[in-house]
């Protein structure tokens, strides 16, 4: 068990804070700049974060230390790198950072493209799933249409026209049916196949990476 869980997702909740300091006033004179590197290179932020909170510090006559900071954010950006958070980001569906020394980017990058294929995997039968239950609904409707454009046929007041139209319809309800109806099989083993592949995929990437 590592210990060590990172949480990737505030890469992106800091990247969208847009014009928002990047830190606080009293963090800027507690002047723990060491934490605040770690914090930034454990979630993957580029050491150029350094100019944000200069920015966010100047106001108050506050100067970063940037030793400090570079030390920190060196021991936060190997966290990040560690190949089993590599596999989380890649896992949740999140780009990575290019911020990996040279001695762990290629593991890196391996243990992140095996969690993505999980991503991709999950993202495929998500989006089969919708096309089923889109379908089975459109099924529901034809067959609710089909009984009433029948029931419609039984008014006596319908003029010819429109006992034709009616007609026309219910045939081309009944053809829709019959087609969504030998479609959803197919569309079920479809599903079945790729949960039954994307957890042998999950079994055999975590236990490589872990």
């Amino acid at each position: 068990m590592r210990n060590h869980i990172l949480i990737p997702i505030l890469i992106l909740a800091l990247a969208g804070c847009g014009s928002r300091a990047t830190v606080s006033e009293s963090q800027c004179y507690a002047g723990d700049w060491q934490t605040l590197g770690y914090r930034d290179g454990a979630q993957g932020l580029r050491n150029s974060q350094l100019l944000e909170h200069q920015d966010a510090c100047g106001p108050f006559g506050v100067v970063p230390d940037r030793a400090a900071y570079m030390a920190g954010w060196e021991s936060g950006a190997r966290e990040y790198c560690h190949p089993n958070n590599a596999f989380e980001v890649g896992e949740l569906g999140y780009g990575h950072s290019h911020i990996c020394p040279a001695d762990m980017q290629s593991d890196f990058v391996a243990a992140y493209r095996q969690g993505r294929q999980l991503y991709l995997a999950r993202r495929d039968i998500a989006a089969l799933e919708s096309t089923i239950a889109a379908r089975e609904a459109r099924l529901e409707w034809v067959k609710s249409r089909i009984v009433a454009a029948s029931t419609e046929q039984l008014n006596p007041e319908l003029t010819v026209p429109q006992r034709v139209d009616l007609l026309a319809e219910t045939q081309r309800l009944a053809e829709e049916k019959a087609a969504i109806e030998h479609e959803l099989p197919e569309l079920h083993a479809d599903l079945a196949s790729r949960t039954a592949q994307l957890d042998s995929m999950r079994q055999s990437l975590v236990s490589v990476v872990y």
